[in-house]
């Protein structure tokens, strides 16, 4: 091999090391309040309905240098179904975007902010029949350490709601599988 290409084979290489250094990655810039709003929701959960069945299960993990929430549940049977979410404040248009994509091929982008007692976030998703529903979720904090997450959908713009999803959230020591 010649001296050239040995060269530029060490170059390369300390190139690539240098990407995977503590020194070349960025600063977290996701420290502010507005980005630490969520962090109640942090943790594993077993989550329960209101005559306290079993629901599923979740872990909430904070990503990518603390910026990103990220989401594994894992129902309590087919009804209750699995998937993963996203959540990030975007610092830029002062919102939250939370996106929700589900073992069953869905996915349901939802925005919004922090209310003083609750994160509400709404969005629109389509349906599998093409109809276009109005989603409005909310996780509020418990004083009992408890989380409080109400799922709500709307035919007509957000005049009338139905409810999706219900379930009172307490913290579990139980490990949960990311997945199947």
């Amino acid at each position: 091999m010649t001296t050239t290409k040995l060269l530029a084979m060490a170059g390369f290489a300390l190139t690539l090391m240098a990407f995977d250094t503590p020194a070349a990655q960025p600063a977290a810039t996701c420290t502010s309040a507005e980005h630490r709003q969520m962090d109640f929701w942090l943790g594993s959960w077993v989550a329960r309905d209101k005559a306290g069945q079993l629901l599923g299960h979740q872990l909430i993990e904070l990503n990518e240098q603390g910026c990103v929430l990220q989401e594994w549940w894992r129902g309590n049977g087919q009804a209750n179904g699995a998937g993963t979410s996203l959540s990030m404040y975007d610092q830029k248009r002062k919102l939250w975007n939370h996106s929700w994509f589900s073992a069953r091929g869905n996915l349901l982008s939802i925005e919004g902010s922090w209310n003083g007692k609750a994160m509400v976030m709404t969005g629109y998703y389509q349906n599998a029949e093409g109809i276009r529903e109005l989603h409005r979720t909310q996780w509020q904090p418990l004083a009992d350490g408890r989380v409080y997450q109400f799922w709500q959908s709307s035919l007509d713009g957000g005049l009338t709601w139905t409810s999706i999803h219900e379930a009172w959230m307490s913290r579990t020591t139980d490990p949960i599988a990311k997945s199947f």
